[in-house]
Formats: C-alpha cells, sequence, structure tokens
C-alpha cells in the first residue's frame, strides 16, 4: 500500500479509496455484509489508557506507602514495577512522591511500557480483596467513565450506518457507553434502534435493528447496577485468558464467534492485544474459513488503521486465511489496510451510503421516462455533491461530523413535512434497509427522495459550475431554509432554498411564516403550478446572472419551481439544467 500516512489522509482522500482500491469493500458495507469490531481507539474521549495507569499506579504506591497497609500492598506494588521493567535504583528516591510528579522521563517510561501490559497490570492482585480490587476500587473505573462527553465523529457515524441499516452487528471490546449515546441522539426514543448486550442474557431480549455485543463488558451497566454486572468487566490478563472457558460468557462467546464466522470483520480503533480475540478468529476460521483470493467479494478482513498493520494485526491475518496466507501475504497485508483513521473512515462511508441510496432512487425516478437516459450524468453529480461536503471535513472532525447531520436532517425534514423536526438533533434516515434494496422499497420511493436526489444534482451542477455556491443554513429558524444559495455574480444576495415534496409542504412554510420575498422553494411536483396557474416562478434569466438589477428589486413574493414540467420539457442534459438555472434565479 502506497500512499501518505493515516495522519495525512482526509475525509476526502477515504472517500477516494472507497471508490478505488477499496471500492469492493465499500459496496459489502453497503449491503450489509461487514460487521464492525470496535476498539479503544475510537474512545479518545474516554479515559484515557494512560490515565488508568496513572490511577492504578498512584493508588498502589499509596498502599505501599502507608505503614497501615504497606504490608499488602508493597508486594503488588512491587509487582507492577517489575512489570513496567522499572530499575529499583531508579524507583526508590521517589517512592513517597506522588506518582504523577516522578522525574518526566522515569515517568513517561513506566507508562509507555504498562500501556501494552494494561492486563497484566490489572491483574496485579492485593492481599485479601477481591480479584479485580485494582480495577473497582484502586483505579475506580466507575468514576474514572462518569460524565463523558458528547459522542465524536466516529460514534455519530456508527449510529448513521446502523439508523440506515446498513451494519446490524458491532461487538466491542470497549466499556464506554459513546455508541449508545450516538444513536439515543440521532434516533430519540427509539429503542429498537439498538440491542446492546452485556449479559449473556440480553441476547433473548427483543431484535432490534442492530446489536452491540459488548463482550468485556459495560462501565453504564455496572455502574448502575454493580450486583449484576461488575463481575461482567474484563481487563486483566487472567480474565481474558479464561474468557472463552468461563461459563458465565459462554453464550457471548458463541454469538461474538457467529459474528466472526458469517460477517466480514471492519476492525475500528481495535488493537487485538487480547489473546481472547485472537483464539476467536481462530476459532471462527475452524468453523468455516474465509477464501483467498476474495473475488467477486469483497476480503474478509479490514483495519482501519495508522500508519502500518501491527503484528497482532498480521497475527490474526494468519489466523484467519491459514494455509493462503504465505502464498499471498503482500495482497492480503495490502487488502487489509484501510491506511486511515476512523474518524475518517466511517464517516466517509456514511456519506458514501447516503449518496449511493441517493443515486439509486434518481435512477429510479427518472426509468421509463423520457429522461432516463440522463440518469447516469446526474448520479455522477451526485458523486461531486458529496466530494464537495467532504472536502469542508477539516479540522475538527467531530464539529463537521455534527453539522453535516444538522444540515441533512434539515433538508429531509423540510422537504418531507414542511416542518423543522420535532428533535433538532433527530437523524433523518433514507430507510431503514441497505442500499441495493432501497430501489424498491415504496417508503423510500413515497417520500420522493428521488426527487430530492434529481434537486440536489441540479445544484450541484450550479455549485460545480461556478453559477452559485451552497453553504448550510447560518442560523436555526425555519425561515432560513434548507440551504442558503448566492449567485457569483457581483453584487447577488445570498437566498434561502427550500426544497419540498409538493404543495403541501410549501403551504404549511408559508403558513409558518417561513418563506419571504429572499425564499427560492423546489418543488419536486407540478401542484403548485396547477393550484397557481397564473403565478411564474421567476423573471426570466440568462446561466449566468439575471437580466434585471440583482438584489430584491421589487418582487415580494417568494419564488416557486416546480421540478417535474422542468424534467418533462427538457430535451437533453444541457436543457434540464439551463431550464432548472433560469427557473431558480439565484
Amino acid at each position: 500500500m502506497t500512499g501518505g500516512t493515516a495522519t495525512s489522509k482526509s475525509m476526502l482522500d477515504v472517500l477516494k479509496k472507497l471508490d478505488a482500491e477499496f471500492a469492493g469493500v465499500a459496496e459489502a458495507v453497503e449491503n450489509g455484509e461487514f460487521a464492525l469490531w470496535v476498539g479503544s481507539g475510537i474512545s479518545r474521549n474516554a479515559p484515557s489508557l494512560g490515565g488508568l495507569i496513572e490511577r492504578a499506579m498512584e493508588f498502589l504506591r499509596q498502599g505501599a506507602a502507608d505503614p497501615a497497609t504497606a504490608a499488602d500492598f508493597t508486594p503488588a506494588f512491587e509487582e507492577a514495577l517489575r512489570i513496567a521493567e522499572a530499575v529499583a535504583a531508579d524507583v526508590a528516591p521517589h517512592r513517597s512522591t506522588v506518582f504523577s510528579a516522578w522525574p518526566p522521563a522515569l515517568h513517561k517510561a513506566i507508562v509507555n511500557r504498562l500501556w501494552d501490559k494494561y492486563s497484566e497490570l490489572l491483574d496485579v492482585r492485593v492481599a485479601h480483596k477481591e480479584d479485580d480490587y485494582l480495577l473497582w476500587d484502586g483505579v475506580d473505573v466507575r468514576d474514572a467513565f462518569a460524565n463523558p462527553p458528547p459522542p465524536a465523529a466516529e460514534h455519530l457515524a456508527i449510529a448513521i450506518l446502523i439508523l440506515e441499516g446498513v451494519v446490524q452487528e458491532i461487538a466491542s471490546a470497549n466499556w464506554d457507553g459513546f455508541i449508545e449515546a450516538a444513536v439515543e441522539r440521532l434516533g430519540p426514543g427509539c429503542a429498537g434502534n439498538l440491542q446492546v448486550v452485556v449479559d449473556p442474557d440480553h441476547l433473548r431480549d427483543g431484535a432490534a435493528k442492530a446489536r452491540l455485543l459488548k463482550f468485556h463488558g459495560c462501565i453504564i451497566h455496572a455502574t448502575q447496577d454493580p450486583g449484576r454486572y461488575r463481575q461482567f468487566l474484563t481487563g486483566s490478563a487472567t480474565q481474558i485468558n479464561e474468557w472463552a472457558n468461563n461459563g458465565l460468557f459462554t453464550a457471548m462467546v458463541g454469538r461474538v464467534t457467529a459474528v466472526a464466522t458469517d460477517k466480514k470483520a471492519m476492525m475500528v480503533g481495535l488493537s487485538l492485544q487480547d489473546v481472547n480475540l485472537q483464539q476467536l478468529f481462530g476459532a471462527a476460521r475452524k468453523e468455516h474459513p474465509w477464501p483467498w483470493p476474495p473475488t467477486p467479494a469483497a476480503q474478509g478482513h479490514v483495519f482501519c488503521n495508522a500508519k502500518d498493520l501491527g503484528d497482532k494485526h498480521v497475527a490474526m491475518l494468519k489466523i484467519v486465511y491459514g494455509a493462503s496466507y504465505n502464498p499471498n501475504m503482500v495482497a492480503i497485508k495490502s487488502s487489509a489496510l484501510l491506511q486511515a483513521w476512523p474518524e475518517q473512515v466511517l464517516p466517509a462511508l456514511a456519506l458514501r451510503i447516503v449518496t449511493d441510496k441517493l443515486k439509486l432512487l434518481l435512477t429510479q425516478r427518472l426509468a421509463g421516462g423520457a429522461s432516463a437516459g440522463l440518469a447516469d450524468e446526474l448520479t455522477k453529480a451526485l458523486n461531486r455533491l458529496r466530494d464537495a461536503v467532504a472536502a469542508r471535513a477539516e479540522g475538527d472532525q467531530t464539529a463537521f461530523v455534527n453539522q453535516a447531520i444538522a444540515t441533512w436532517s434539515r433538508l429531509v425534514s423540510l422537504y418531507r413535512d414542511g416542518q423543522l423536526a420535532a428533535h433538532p438533533e433527530r437523524y433523518e434516515a433514507i430507510n431503514r434497509s441497505t442500499v441495493s434494496h432501497v430501489a424498491n422499497d415504496p417508503n423510500a420511493v413515497a417520500a420522493g427522495f428521488g426527487d430530492l436526489a434529481l434537486v440536489l444534482s441540479l445544484l450541484e451542477h450550479g455549485l460545480s459550475g461556478g453559477i452559485w455556491s451552497l453553504s448550510p443554513p447560518a442560523g436555526a429558524g425555519v425561515s432560513e431554509g434548507a440551504l442558503i444559495a448566492k449567485g457569483a455574480y457581483l453584487g447577488a444576495q445570498a437566498r434561502a432554498v427550500f426544497v419540498v415534496r409538493s404543495a403541501q409542504q410549501a403551504l404549511l412554510l408559508q403558513k409558518s411564516g417561513a418563506l419571504n420575498d429572499n425564499s427560492v422553494v423546489i418543488h419536486g411536483d407540478e401542484m403548485w403550478q396547477m393550484l397557481n396557474p397564473g403565478a411564474t416562478g421567476a423573471v426570466p434569466s440568462s446561466p449566468r446572472g439575471p437580466r434585471r438589477p440583482p438584489g430584491r428589486s421589487n418582487r415580494q413574493q417568494p419564488v416557486h419551481v416546480c421540478l417535474k414540467p422542468i424534467v418533462e420539457a427538457a430535451t437533453d442534459l444541457d436543457d434540464l439544467r439551463r431550464r432548472f438555472i433560469s427557473e431558480v434565479t439565484l
């Protein structure tokens, strides 16, 4: 694999990969073939592993320094230092000093060595205490995970993949609740969106759109009901090594193994340090080996990882491909590394999935009509719009994803309902099925998403042609529209653009006072024109600018543009675009 490091990859770079060498992977994700395997790499807003190590070391140091507890704690502290490969002479002068104040070089060396040995550290035992005493009381894992920040870009993107129906299985080694919080935020009040499994008894609960298998436990459940769920928190070396053979987890092991056997695996933020995961994928290979080469299907295992595959990733590939690995190791390793961070890959997948659904619905909308032959070029415009959106994803990825969700959901709510959603942070999904099924979904077709896709395609032509600019609304009020458009000519005024299914939504907007003389309302059908036969959409103009002086002039009414008659009258693609530009008159 060539190219820049993962840190230099933008969301647009990732989309290009998903259109090229990883196109098969993207299509397989869109059609529900992949499960997500989630690790701590996507939960950087959770307590860092370094922070947990700090807590553990300071707890042991304090206990060893206190004469009242030194007899029990000193052996445990010494064991932790031994795991960290610390030299006794270097440590001796600082044993009475808070661990965070130890000399920087010594402190950093200890934390770094324990980073890859965290399970051994959590396995340190204190005499006369419970096996998980260091985690539960020393680290105080409940306090460490209290008051979490909002979900990040990765978690929000996973929620979109769930709500759009393309991800049904997620296996997570994380204790945090970021995925659950993201799904609840974007799909509030819909208990059927996500089935969370911590206790194997949860496997018998009612099904949901997706299942989250938290096979190492859950801090939310453990905090709310420690008597039942504390026992499921898995972190120490002994717990990990015995996991597959512990009767407490038998049903969970079976379910997670089934996911590894039946679904392709996309690893996001998973280091694969834990030996039980290596064993699990080995068991899955024995049940049903993954073939190489995978053609025509996508490869079975993909890592979203920084720079290169780690030793544990390569070890897993050797396990899952068995005898096929050695003769094909270069191709297998290259195919397995999508060289970008999950915070770029997951939102890029979500953006591609929404676009591909719109493309299929646009094609279905034009099928059988005189304009059917235009579908290919019009869907290419949707790809260009997708890329233009992705190009804005610079800097804070979470801020970008939040803005993208807000703009998209606002667009869909106004189009479908003629009003803003009751839950302002709700994500408006196109439908709840995989991409390949969307054009056969009567609800998605009846909702008019094909017309919305066509409008977006035509707006993109004006954007890429330098005729106008497009941006999200600056304010939250409904009068701000779905988008803000501004002509490229000198003195052009920013206009609030609404896209609506039909006259019903436009009348609701009009009744609410959302429309004014600065509004452009684009209708999917011709009903407005039929109800207002004497009305004119706009003063005719050239494709590059108006024939009248720019600005509001003396018009006191919104411009209403009906898409259906434009499409029916167009003789070719250029004519369709020319008619649309003339009617919209930005």
